[in-house]
């Protein structure tokens, strides 16, 4: 019995092996503070690069006052020394912060962050799930202050009101080599006391959430402690690496006319803390906080305002994707593949277009239960602009659909070669 037990543990061990873990991170901070540096820093290897990088969302209405915002994705797998494999999503923000007015820029962060919360939101309502549908939520998001020796400036203080109710927003002071151990320090401290101030939404280690957790031993309860008053992480990033050719350890390291800095050392920099942080001890809690609080609190939100109109649409839009679903439970063949991709790109569609009704519903209901003229024009111009935002997000999806398919197309066109060749061998 013993020997059934200890094959049945390791063989569920080597399926968790198999399985990677997904986990998105989101990196926000002004051109210059180190943002593509620390990616890489952070994988230990040149992740963002120009031809790796793949464009998820950019405004074409941008005046010559605003420089455009970019949402860039990067992805790589990564492995720890058990074996265990993270297939970690990185989304950079080039051009954040670079704009006049950066209203907008806040509305496009946050906008695709929502955006991901209502596709979950959209594939828990149907009837038949997706078994391939990916979470693209984001568990955490870094946000690089420039330390300026006065704490938080007015944009730094605006993007997490913006995102901390939807996103576990985690401070870090960029590029920290370039301040003497006293002036880091004091821009923490000053940090620090304009975050409670202001009562910034960040992620916080000491949360209830976790405190009331059974299985919480002393040991963590302390690591939690300590992660709490290392808040905001002194960071910094380097491509650079160096030999040491007494131990043979490769290191990675910042060069200065004063001498060598190893970015991973401990004594002047949080980065080798933040890295265990984010991919190995708290991985799990940042994805289960992102799930049960920050995205029930959406979902009840959501539902709540919605009232009974939300159940109709989406009952409406299972059924409709009930229908579609049925193409995928026959084989597809050479000859009917492209009306099968075409419904799969249909379903998406349906489910798009849920999620826009859904939130003018929703708007819609709150208009009618305002009182008031000033009220009255107060909603109608929140609902004007979800109403621009999320114009924007179906011209983004119109256009995934037009790449989707073209890229069926292509595929078709290749299986039509295949078949072909075959037919022309079969008769030699």
């Amino acid at each position: 019995m013993v020997t059934v037990i200890e094959s049945s543990s390791a063989l569920r061990k080597k399926k968790i092996l198999k399985r990677s873990l997904n986990f998105t991170i989101m990196v926000i901070g002004q051109s210059g503070t180190g943002r593509s540096t620390f990616i890489n820093t952070l994988c230990d290897q040149m992740i963002v690069q120009p031809s790796s990088t793949i464009n998820l969302y950019s405004p074409e209405d941008v005046s010559l006052s605003d420089r455009e915002l970019q949402l860039r994705k990067s992805s790589v797998e990564l492995e720890d020394n058990e074996g265990v494999k993270i297939s970690l999503n990185l989304i950079d923000t080039p051009g954040f912060g670079d704009s006049i007015d950066n209203s907008n820029s806040f509305t496009v962060i946050k906008d695709y962050i929502k955006y991901q919360f209502d596709e979950i939101l959209v594939e828990e309502s149907r009837l038949r799930r997706n078994p391939r549908f990916k979470d693209g939520r984001i568990h955490a998001c870094l946000y690089f202050i420039v330390p300026t020796g006065h704490g938080l400036r007015e944009i730094d203080v605006e993007i997490i009101k913006n995102l901390g109710e939807y996103v576990n927003v985690i401070p870090c002071i960029s590029k920290a080599d370039s301040l003497t151990t006293e002036e880091l320090r004091l821009n923490k401290k000053l940090i620090v006391e304009d975050i409670i101030h202001y009562q910034l939404p960040i992620f916080d280690f000491n949360n209830e959430y976790f405190t009331y957790d059974d299985t919480m031993d002393d040991e963590t309860a302390e690591l939690n402690k300590y992660l709490q008053k290392m808040i905001p992480f002194a960071i910094m990033g380097s491509n650079t690496t160096l030999k040491d050719p007494t131990t043979g350890e490769v290191k990675r390291i910042r060069k200065h006319p004063w001498g060598v800095v190893d970015v991973f050392n401990n004594e002047i920099s949080d980065v080798l803390t933040l890295k265990n942080t984010l991919l190995i001890t708290h991985l799990n809690e940042l994805k289960d906080f992102t799930h049960e609080v920050l995205y029930e609190n959406y979902r009840t939100k959501t539902l709540g305002q919605g009232s009974g109109k939300y159940d109709d649409i989406t009952s409406s839009s299972s059924k409709i994707v009930e229908s579609s679903n049925k193409i995928f439970e026959k084989p597809v063949s050479s000859s009917n593949s492209m009306t099968s991709s075409t419904s799969r790109l249909n379903d998406r569609e349906v489910s798009q277009s849920t999620v826009r009704e859904t939130e003018y519903v929703t708007s819609e209901v709150v208009v009618k239960e305002s009182s008031g003229v000033d009220d009255f024009y107060l909603k109608e111009e929140q609902i004007r602009k979800e109403e621009e935002r999320l114009r924007a997000f179906e011209e983004r999806v119109q256009n995934d659909l037009m790449l989707k398919r073209e890229e069926i197309e292509a595929r078709e066109r290749e299986l039509a070669e295949l078949e072909r060749r075959l037919a022309q061998h079969n008769l030699a």
